[in-house]
C-alpha cells in the first residue's frame, strides 16, 4: 500500500492551502471543510494459526484458533467538501492501533503474537439529514503490521485490508464557520492471511474483523 504512505503530507498539505490562502481564494474554498477528531475504537476478529507437519506427517495440520477483542483512542484528521445534501471526504487516523500481546506457551516453546493498525485512512459521503443528524458511508483501506516471537522461528509480513463503515452523526454549526459533530459508526474489514517468510508450511489467517467507534469531531467550514 505504498501510495497511502504519503497520506499525512497530503492532508497538512491540504490544511496549509486552506489557512494560507483563504483570503485570496475564497470562492475556491467555499464549501470546503478541515477538522480533526478524537476517537474511540473497539475491534474484535478470530485469528487462526495453522502449521502443516513435516517428515512422515506432511498431510498433518495442528491448528490454534483464539477470538480477541481491544479497544484504543486515537485522534484523526479530516478534510471534505460540501456538495449540497452530500459531503464527500477522507478521513486519516494520526495515530497506530496495537492489540494486547497474545502468548501461549507449548511444551517449552513460548509464542507471542500481537498487530499494529496502521495507516487508517477513509473516503467517505456524509449524508444530510433531517434535525441536523447525517448517514455516514466510508471505505477505508489499513495497513496490519504483524509482530510476532515465535518459539517455532517463524516470521510474517505485514499485510493490508479493506472494508466499509457505515454510522451516524449530529452536527452542530457555531460561529464563524465552526462545527461540532458528535458521531457513532460500525465497521466490518475483509479477511486476511498471510504465509510463514521462512517456513511455508505455516499460515496465519485473521477473519470476521468488525469494529465500532464514537467521535467527537471540531472543524471548520470556508
Amino acid at each position: 500500500m505504498n501510495i497511502f504512505k504519503n497520506k499525512i503530507a497530503i492532508l497538512a498539505t491540504i490544511f496549509m492551502f486552506c489557512l494560507g490562502f483563504q483570503k485570496a481564494s475564497a470562492v475556491t474554498l467555499e464549501g470546503f471543510s478541515i477538522g480533526v477528531g478524537y476517537n474511540y475504537s473497539a475491534f474484535m476478529g478470530s485469528g487462526k494459526e495453522t502449521m502443516t507437519g513435516s517428515g512422515g506427517a506432511t498431510t498433518q495440520k495442528d491448528i490454534t484458533e483464539e477470538d480477541g477483542a481491544f479497544s484504543d483512542t486515537v485522534a484523526s484528521l479530516f478534510a471534505e467538501f460540501d456538495t449540497g445534501p452530500v459531503s464527500l471526504g477522507i478521513e486519516y487516523v494520526a495515530g497506530d492501533m496495537t492489540t494486547p500481546s497474545n502468548t501461549n506457551l507449548q511444551d517449552t516453546t513460548t509464542n507471542t503474537v500481537k498487530a499494529t493498525f496502521k495507516d487508517h485512512t477513509m473516503f467517505y459521503a456524509n449524508i444530510d439529514l433531517p434535525f441536523s443528524t447525517y448517514l455516514k458511508l466510508g471505505y477505508q483501506i489499513v495497513d496490519i503490521a504483524t509482530q510476532e516471537n515465535l518459539g517455532t522461528g517463524s516470521k510474517y509480513s505485514d499485510v493490508d485490508t479493506d472494508g466499509y463503515t457505515i454510522g451516524l452523526g449530529y452536527n452542530r454549526e457555531m460561529n464563524n464557520g465552526m462545527f461540532l459533530r458528535a458521531e457513532v459508526s460500525a465497521h466490518s474489514y475483509d479477511d486476511v492471511s498471510a504465509t510463514s517468510t521462512v517456513d511455508s508450511s505455516k499460515k496465519v489467517e485473521v477473519t470476521d474483523m468488525y469494529g465500532a467507534t464514537a467521535a467527537i469531531k471540531v472543524g471548520k467550514t470556508f
